[in-house]
């Protein structure tokens, strides 16, 4: 029997992942014999747990939050978008070192092109600065939008990402003079009980919102988006999908029917 191919997810909380049926899916389709356990470690204990689970051979790992900062700091080498937005969420050991990449800015832009999302000439709203804002960010710049805004309760930090990307696309702080036709929360809400505090004015009936975070059922973000009357409130399944296949050709060189595994999921 071939050797079983250790993988893990490292994050905070981790016990509504969906990475581990995700990526035993890919398997299942490469005929590959993994293993993959979600990882929960303590906010300043990341390191550790990472060492030792690469120390006992493990091959991969899919970091998210609170961990993305961390695990760019913990990798020996960095890819080129990992280091313009100073995280990432995969980490692979590979020829004796630990590299790390960040998927997620072109997993988001996989998901809204299979979705036939059309970017160009759009007015893009992003909430929030953490990793997974960045990352988007740095793809999205690279794409034929108008603009891109940041809602941010740190001023600070929307003038670190401006600062950053100002040679790329109009980069700027949220105006609610604007209209936009794609709204993106990369924030945590959803995951709180906490009052939704963004402006209602960032939709109208012609926004599309996307929530980087899932559930079984609507997201709190999509929700509050459709009762103010967005044409669409997508959630954060297909970009998990998608960054989680970019995640997995890294490690073994096969790219998987994310469409596939997305319908098995949306079907359970």
């Amino acid at each position: 029997m071939d050797e079983v191919k250790k993988f893990a997810v490292f994050g905070n909380p981790i016990s509504h992942s969906l990475s581990p049926m995700i990526h035993k899916e890919f398997a299942k389709e490469q005929k590959l014999n993994i293993q993959y356990k979600a990882i929960e470690p303590e906010s300043d204990d990341f390191e550790t747990h990472a060492q030792s689970f690469f120390s006992k051979k493990g091959i991969g790992a899919n970091v998210t939050i609170p961990f993305k900062d961390q695990a760019y700091n913990f990798a020996d080498e960095k890819d080129e978008v990992s280091a313009i937005c100073q995280c990432s969420n995969t980490l692979w050991y590979d020829d004796g070192k630990i590299k790390a990449f960040n998927t997620d800015g072109q997993g988001f832009i996989n998901d809204l092109k299979k979705k036939n999302i059309i970017m160009r000439d759009m007015k893009i709203l992003i909430l929030g600065t953490g990793g997974s804002a960045r990352s988007i960010i740095n793809t999205l710049s690279s794409e034929d939008v108008k603009s891109i805004s940041i809602l941010s309760r740190s001023q600070d930090n929307v003038d670190k990402i401006i600062g950053k990307f100002d040679k790329r696309k109009k980069i700027s702080h949220y105006s609610d003079s604007d209209s936009y036709g794609l709204v993106i929360n990369t924030t945590p809400i959803s995951m709180t009980n906490s009052e939704i505090p963004f402006p209602e004015s960032i939709i109208n009936n012609n926004t599309i919102s996307y929530d980087l975070f899932y559930s079984r059922k609507q997201t709190r973000f999509q929700e509050w988006s459709l009762n103010r009357g967005a044409s669409q409130a997508l959630d954060g399944i297909g970009m998990l999908i998608n960054q989680a296949a970019l995640s997995y050709e890294i490690w073994n060189k096969f790219s998987p029917d994310t469409e596939r595994v997305e319908q098995l999921i949306r079907s359970l």
